[in-house]
């Protein structure tokens, strides 16, 4: 992820924040690589208790993002919710219609490459921790 871009992140633990920070530039680095003006907040939450949702994702103005997410997710949901934001921050950025459909399609081969590249893990081991960070 270019250094111009800015990631901020609160709420939930530690290893937490560490792990979305992480999936994020991964994301970033994937889908919009080329952007230089990016600026995303993300609050780690209890969102699924409340609103019955994993995540969302707020499209602010021109680049700019607020991300959402159930910090009570394990670690495999949480990889995948954060992939599935970013889809959405995409398509915010292209100017694209805020599509669940792509985001679907999308969510699950970035997470899987995260998990493998990044991780160096299988996918069916990290579903079997059912634990979060």
């Amino acid at each position: 992820m270019h250094p111009a871009n800015h990631v901020e992140i609160s709420g939930g633990l530690k290893d937490q924040r560490l792990l979305v920070n992480d999936v994020i530039e991964h994301c970033v680095d994937n889908l919009i690589p080329r952007v230089r003006t990016l600026w995303i907040e993300v609050l780690l939450d209890n969102y699924e208790e409340s609103d019955n949702v994993y995540g969302f994702c707020s499209h602010l103005e021109r680049n700019q993002f607020l991300v959402e997410l159930d910090k009570q997710q394990n670690i495999y949901n949480l990889i995948l919710t954060t992939c599935h934001e970013m889809a959405h921050v995409k398509q915010g950025v292209r100017g694209e219609d805020m599509s669940e459909t792509d985001a679907w399609k999308l969510q699950s081969k970035l997470a899987h490459a995260y998990i493998k590249d990044k991780m160096g893990m299988k996918i069916k081991d990290l579903k079997l921790i059912e634990t979060r960070i």
